[in-house]
């Protein structure tokens, strides 16, 4: 079924989950993966969602279905839209967001709510109440979204081991941490911490670090003239290489030319 909106749609399918041909949408898209196990193929690689997990992809990002299980659900959301919302939180950069598959609590119940709500309400194709879950999605997109307009990574609703952890991470990020490092700040053990941290948030403990470091380090990227190679160092990363190698990887761009396309929009 498609709930087509002013602002955007909805999708939500229960067949046609496997390959399907590449696109390039003119909006940015939340993809979400309720049963998990689903698999996209980019231009730079394949990328797995898990359960309980999504991804936000930007206007005119190559990308293909490769398979969903049991369901896909999809939104929509036009790009004026999302430029509408980050004015009204005062955020006035070109919103790109990173392509990187997680989990967060607000989003999470977002999406519970609605899916439920388009499940008892398959007959409506226009709804008031989806208009406004739209305004609800674009404003939880530009705050809790990673991306390039981000100065920091939001903590909201994990669990207290969780949270202790991320403060501690935000606090020394530009250290180097070891997996037993972490363990001792969450007060958990490190096996279990990986398993924990992973569910809740969709990422391994160092990967969380390494985009948590990649958004620190864009205010200087992008507002300054700072050689790349002090930046990373800086923002902790143990090699400039390291640091082109995860923008590439989030952005599709190399640091330089995520700089050039904010000074020449």
């Amino acid at each position: 079924m498609i709930w087509q909106q002013t602002n955007g749609l909805f999708l939500q399918r229960f067949d046609q989950l496997g390959e399907r041909s590449w696109r390039e949408d003119l909006s940015y898209k939340l993809i979400f993966s309720p049963a998990g196990k689903g698999r996209y193929q980019t231009k730079f690689g394949d990328m797995s969602i898990e359960e309980g997990a999504f991804l936000l992809m930007n206007p005119t990002a190559p990308h293909k279905q490769l398979h969903a299980f049991q369901e896909k659900f999809l939104v929509e959301v036009h790009p004026f839209f999302i430029q509408e919302a980050a004015a009204e939180l005062s955020i006035h950069a070109p919103v790109e967001f990173a392509e990187v598959s997680y989990k967060h609590p607000l989003f999470l119940q977002w999406l519970s709510f609605v899916r439920g709500y388009l499940t008892d309400h398959q007959d409506q194709s226009s709804d008031l109440l989806l208009d406004h879950a739209l305004t609800q999605l674009a404003v939880l997109m530009v705050e809790y979204g990673a991306g390039s307009h981000q100065v920091d990574l939001p903590v909201s609703r994990y669990s207290d081991p969780i949270r202790q952890l991320m403060a501690a991470l935000k606090e020394g990020y530009t250290t180097a941490w070891t997996l037993d490092d972490m363990a001792v700040a969450a007060q958990m053990n490190k096996y279990q911490l990986a398993h924990w941290f992973k569910r809740e948030t969709g990422l391994a403990p160092y990967s969380w670090l390494q985009l948590y470091r990649l958004i620190r380090s864009q205010p200087d990227l992008l507002y300054t003239t700072e050689s790349i190679l002090p930046l990373a160092l800086k923002h902790g990363f143990s090699s400039v290489s390291s640091y082109h190698a995860l923008f590439k990887k989030m952005y599709g761009k190399t640091p330089t030319q995520l700089r050039r396309s904010y000074q020449h929009p």
